[in-house]
């Protein structure tokens, strides 16, 4: 058995989330795609899973040479036990339980400063059973979801696209971070081409 901790973990305070379901062949199915708007942000966690070093475990433990040729991310929603919205925040980790199967893109808004927003994309989220797996430390929060960032293959960006200038993601792409100045969608459902508006 392997010894592994998640290392480096960094946050950004997202207002928005979209989740979008993947279908079988790993493209996105943007129809049903789900945004989320928050009043209180929840913190959009990001980290490496790192083996912990051989000397530190027995001598037959595993060498982690997989973890060698390329670290594994993984990203948590994770909220105050007192989030004024943590109903609405287990309806997210809902979703992405729901699509554990195929897995989710998971995209994260934050205004920035007027008229921009800090942007990230998981392009492949696959739901993580074990929560308590992400280090809190003295943290008074608690983690809703917990997922695997997949090394994208297939991802299509939506429109309108999140991104000025989109561009097609390399086959290794576990996370993008930008920043822009398009708007987040509206919460609910993208209402589909040549719907009444």
């Amino acid at each position: 058995m392997r010894d592994e901790e998640i290392t480096g973990v960094g946050y950004m305070a997202a207002t928005v989330l979209r989740v979008t379901p993947l279908k079988q062949d790993g493209t996105p199915d943007h129809p049903w795609a789900m945004t989320y708007h928050l009043d209180e942000p929840l913190l959009f966690g990001v980290g490496t899973v790192e083996c912990v070093p051989a000397f530190t475990r027995s001598p037959m433990g595993d060498i982690c040479l997989a973890d060698v040729v390329r670290p594994r991310m993984v990203g948590a929603l994770v909220a105050e036990f007192e989030h004024p919205q943590c109903r609405d925040i287990g309806a997210i980790a809902q979703g992405l339980w729901q699509a554990r199967r195929t897995g989710t893109a998971v995209e994260a808004w934050s205004e920035s400063g007027p008229g921009t927003w800090w942007y990230a994309l998981a392009p492949w989220w696959r739901h993580q059973w074990d929560r308590d797996l992400w280090p809190l430390k003295e943290m008074q929060h608690r983690a809703y979801a917990v997922g695997d960032f997949l090394a994208g293959h297939g991802y299509t960006w939506p429109a309108p696209s999140p991104l000025p200038e989109p561009y097609a993601l390399g086959l290794g792409t576990q996370l993008i971070l930008a920043e822009t100045t398009i708007a987040p969608p509206a919460p609910g459902f993208q209402p589909s081409p040549g719907a009444a508006t």
